[in-house]
């Protein structure tokens, strides 16, 4: 016997070995972790289930054993799981091969539970006692589990009875922790499961088949009118042409001034042999240059690839590198480097008449490469003529102060230029001092602004800006987690309209947004036209509404990939029954 102990003192850590805790059903309940037990009862009837588990070999307990262990990983996110069973025996799985087919997945459970079954008189509490491991989710089957017998406190205890009609599934739970109707969602998920082995061929079926929610088929999105940025701003200037366009420190300009002083740059450009779709950075300040590069670089027909300033010379020349840039547009001249005041010498006016599709790229921005190389994000004309119809498009001037290398500033000036709205460009010095910045808004007086809350808590310090800000009429707060406490704040000072953004560069950059009234209820709303937001699975399949899971973006402002890239394009940009979709990284429910 006591050999047997120490053999199973050491399966016992080989079981856990690869776990930092034991499984917990994901809480969809922000309560107490005092237990409060409640129950929660499913009847399951399945004529078919004798016949399946005669013919495939195995026991209910092993085939109910793989759905719970199934549900699980997709509540869960996860690919492993650590529950106990019989006994209070550690029951471990790990399935990083999500290709794995169902008849294999089958045979691997029992090789487990099997081998478990050797050491179930073992005495396991003072072994989960001495590792320090809290058991937390507990699995019998045809036991008549008596929950307040048990020597261990789960926080869940999964009952399984067969009776004359079916099975009876109970769950035993802390109602602290779960909902009544997250519980049955769960306990419903099994027969989901089921439902897929008993009607799939289980030699094919994989794990990474099976799903908890039927996928939509034959969505349509709505056309995207005018999908070429360019042709959007001549059209405003056509009916706009004397409206004010841009108000930058260098000077104003009307509409037709603008799109002038844009045309002599794209015509400066195809002169000079500038190829369509080329990728042309801009390193230039924050004046009506920067501005007019980028249309002009719309116009004939390339992506705008911008540079902040301050970037080091290594990020600097590794996105030229990446990028495969012609050319780079600058105040001054050398190598490939190309003179915004040579440019603008150019005599023709006239808008150039450049084939391109909307498929093609209008910017790129490179992400912060946080997590090695900077990416660049491909965004075409399309992606960026659908964003732009957002709510900023109801007010008559937009603030930009963004760095021109995140994507927010695009949609400031993009927003603007392509609705004929007032862009409001402050320069370097506008952003870096707060003076300044509150002289350009008591100036200017625009009624949208786009910050950061972080950015704004700063600002709302300074009594003059708290002053200044009576005259905006919606605020945008976006680029991180949304602050109640600067909300409450700034409410002191303006009853501006208040959204809460949200959205990934790679989406074209703002694919949610919520005008917040309650701060009990914050959350990033519903997408934009043309954008569905889906919260996915390990296994990239929908979830029932309610559970959490990883934020899949699909729709029209689904960018085109990471230039030059492919294979980490491939791990997060994806097709879904021909959507377009990306894998944002982030959680939601």
């Amino acid at each position: 016997m006591i050999d047997n102990n120490k053999n199973f003192e050491k399966h016992f850590l080989n079981q856990i070995m690869d776990f930092d805790e034991a499984t917990l059903l994901s809480p969809n309940l922000g309560g107490s972790e005092t237990p409060k037990l409640a129950k929660n009862e499913f009847e399951l009837k399945f004529d078919e289930l004798d016949d399946f588990c005669s013919e495939n070999q195995i026991s209910k307990d092993i085939l109910f054993l793989a759905c719970v262990n199934i549900a699980l990983n997709k509540f869960n996110f996860s690919d492993k799981n650590l529950i106990f069973h019989e006994n209070n025996i550690p029951f471990a799985c790990v399935f990083e091969n999500r290709d794995i087919s169902i008849k294999d997945y089958f045979t691997k459970i029992k090789e487990i539970y099997d081998d478990n079954l050797r050491y179930i008189n073992c005495p396991v509490e003072g072994i989960i006692k001495d590792y320090g491991l809290k058991p937390e989710f507990y699995y019998s089957f045809n036991k008549d589990l008596d929950v307040d017998s048990l020597k261990f406190k789960y926080s869940t205890y999964m009952d399984i009875l067969e009776s004359d009609e079916g099975f009876i599934l109970s769950m035993y739970y802390n109602d602290q922790l779960y909902s009544q109707s997250y519980v049955t969602l769960f306990l419903e998920s099994i027969q989901t499961i089921i439902n897929h082995f008993v009607n799939e061929d289980i030699t094919k079926l994989t794990l990474s088949d099976i799903s908890l929610v039927e996928e939509y088929v034959n969505l349509q999105f709505d056309e995207v009118e005018l999908p070429f940025l360019h042709k959007r701003f001549e059209k405003v200037v056509n009916e706009k042409p004397d409206d004010i366009a841009l108000i930058s420190s260098d000077a104003t300009f009307t509409y037709t001034e603008l799109n002038q002083k844009a045309n002599r740059i794209a015509n400066a450009l195809i002169k000079k042999g500038v190829s369509p779709k080329s990728n042309i950075l801009v390193m230039l300040p924050r004046s009506s240059d920067l501005i007019a590069s980028m249309v002009g670089i719309f116009k004939a027909g390339c992506a705008f690839v911008p540079i902040d300033l301050e970037y080091p010379k290594e990020r600097i020349n590794y996105i030229f590198e990446n990028s495969q840039a012609d050319y780079i547009i600058s105040d001054k001249s050398e190598g490939n480097t190309l003179d915004i005041k040579e440019l603008l010498k150019e005599d023709d006016v006239e808008n150039p008449d450049v084939e391109m599709s909307p498929e093609d790229l209008v910017y790129m921005i490179y992400t912060s490469g946080s997590t090695g190389n900077p990416k660049g994000v491909m965004i075409s004309h399309k992606n960026i003529c659908n964003e732009i119809n957002n709510p900023k498009t109801a007010y008559s001037s937009i603030l930009c102060i963004t760095t021109i290398s995140f994507d927010v500033a695009m949609e400031d000036i993009l927003t603007s230029l392509g609705n004929g709205i007032k862009l409001i460009f402050a320069d370097d010095s506008q952003i870096k001092d707060i003076p300044k910045l509150i002289q350009l808004i008591n100036e200017n007086q625009p009624e949208v602004m786009d910050l950061t809350p972080s950015r704004l808590a700063s600002y709302l310090d300074v009594n003059a800006f708290c002053d200044a800000i009576s005259c905006v009429k919606c605020m945008f707060l976006g680029g991180e987690a949304f602050s109640t406490k600067v909300y409450e704040t700034f409410r002191k000072y303006s009853d501006a309209v208040v959204y809460n953004s949200y959205g990934p560069t790679e989406t074209t950059i703002t694919s949610n947004n919520k005008v917040i009234t309650d701060i009990n209820d914050i959350t990033v709303g519903y997408p934009l036209p043309n954008y569905i937001t889906d919260v996915r699975d390990i296994d990239g399949k929908l979830l029932p509404f309610g559970v959490m899971g990883e934020l899949y973006i699909g729709g029209v402002g689904v960018g085109k990939g990471y230039y030059n890239m492919p294979e980490k394009t491939e791990e997060v940009f994806l097709s879904i029954n021909d959507i377009p979709f990306y894998r944002s990284g982030d959680y939601a429910i």
